[in-house]
């Protein structure tokens, strides 16, 4: 229900994230085409993957966006998946342009190229999908879907994506599809509006990440005077 798809060239990316760029939260430099395994720099030390937390996090609803890119309207139906910290750390796409249905999976860019990345609907056997691109902030996975597997997502309840970690190891992220069916077919949201919830969300975790290193200072301080 999956195949590939021709490789999208680092400017179609970029021009479709700047379309929604909303949608995009988990990087935002232009896109490179990656061919083979990510590699740090000799004298770098790998960045730490965010890992997916059983804390009572609220996890973003479903949204549609929908706009003209390329004088074609395109819809886009998302969810993320968010860490403890609320950091984004995984997304799942519904890419609608014209006639063709694409899914896009978004993951830590510290995942390993080969062999891509799974994603399981339920108990379904799961689906391999390869990156088309990596970036700074994102690895994404790209392939055309038809309309059974839109009709397995409005069934199903949860969604595991996988990748492989640095280590070689499994990572899961969970992401549920409780909401997915009323989304999809509902009417989506412009862009500029997608945008300045994003942003709001984003000022939200911005204060919130700083309160909690105030309340960090605050305790060394008072281990400090104890001592």
């Amino acid at each position: 229900m999956i195949s590939t798809c021709k490789r999208l060239s680092p400017v179609a990316l970029t021009m479709t994230a700047a379309a929604f760029a909303a949608l995009f939260a988990l990087g935002g430099t232009a896109a490179i085409a990656q061919t083979g395994a990510a590699k740090p720099a000799a004298d770098a030390t790998p960045a730490p993957l965010p890992q997916p937390s059983a804390a009572a996090v609220p996890q973003p609803d479903w949204e549609k966006v929908c706009g003209q890119v390329n004088k074609q309207q395109e819809c886009h139906i998302s969810r993320k998946r968010l860490a403890a910290t609320g950091q984004a750390i995984a997304q799942f796409m519904i890419i609608e342009r014209g006639d063709k249905k694409l899914i896009q999976v978004a993951v830590p860019p510290v995942a390993l190229i080969q062999p891509g990345l799974q994603i399981k609907v339920d108990t379904a056997q799961p689906t391999g999908m390869k990156y088309v691109v990596c970036t700074p902030g994102e690895c994404l996975a790209l392939g055309e879907i038809n309309a059974d597997f839109i009709n397995n997502l409005k069934k199903g309840s949860n969604i595991v994506v996988s990748m492989l970690n640095p280590q070689g190891k499994p990572v899961n992220f969970d992401i549920s599809l409780a909401g997915f069916s009323t989304s999809y077919s509902g009417p989506g949201i412009d862009p500029k509006e997608a945008q300045v919830r994003q942003q709001k969300l984003e000022d939200e975790l911005k204060k919130k990440a700083d309160q909690a290193r105030e309340q960090l200072l605050q305790l060394q301080q008072q281990q400090s005077s104890a001592q």
